[in-house]
């Protein structure tokens, strides 16, 4: 169980340096895709809707069944919560703002700022997650663990 969550760790932190990745890929398409044509910035808003969750959650699960201490299961849990948060907060958040597929207000602006405030989130998590895990595995399994406030 250590090493299949040592190879979720390593996951998490590919599939969200990834989106980073194609943030960019697609924030830079010219010319800008308009209609029903496919835009490069799919593959991010795919990436986070159903990879990081999907990664996420198996992460979760690989955690508990290796009875890691809650603090580490709720690090590998965080990036699917901050998901959430960008679907469920975020977004709606920006359209109360104004923002519509053809209009983006200063205030709605304001708002998607906070979406890539919540990839760093992430980002974070996965990180000190990812460490976290490292030194779990390299205590002995006999050795109780130390407890960390």
């Amino acid at each position: 169980m250590r090493r299949a969550l040592v190879g979720c760790a390593v996951a998490q932190i590919v599939v969200v340096i990834l989106q980073f990745y194609l943030a960019t890929f697609g924030a830079f398409q010219m010319p800008r895709p308009t209609g029903s044509e496919a835009a490069a910035i799919g593959l991010h808003a795919a990436n986070g809707l159903f990879v990081i969750p999907a990664v996420s959650l198996a992460a979760t699960v690989v955690a508990a069944l290796a009875k890691v201490p809650g603090r580490l299961i709720a690090l590998c849990a965080a990036p699917l919560v901050l998901s959430a948060v960008q679907m469920l907060v975020v977004f709606p958040l920006a359209g109360l703002a104004g923002a519509t597929t053809d209009d983006t207000p200063l205030a709605s602006l304001f708002v998607y700022g906070l979406h890539a405030i919540v990839g760093l989130g992430q980002l974070w998590a996965v990180i000190v997650g990812y460490r976290a895990v490292r030194k779990h595995t390299r205590t002995p399994v006999d050795q109780p663990q130390p407890q960390t406030v």
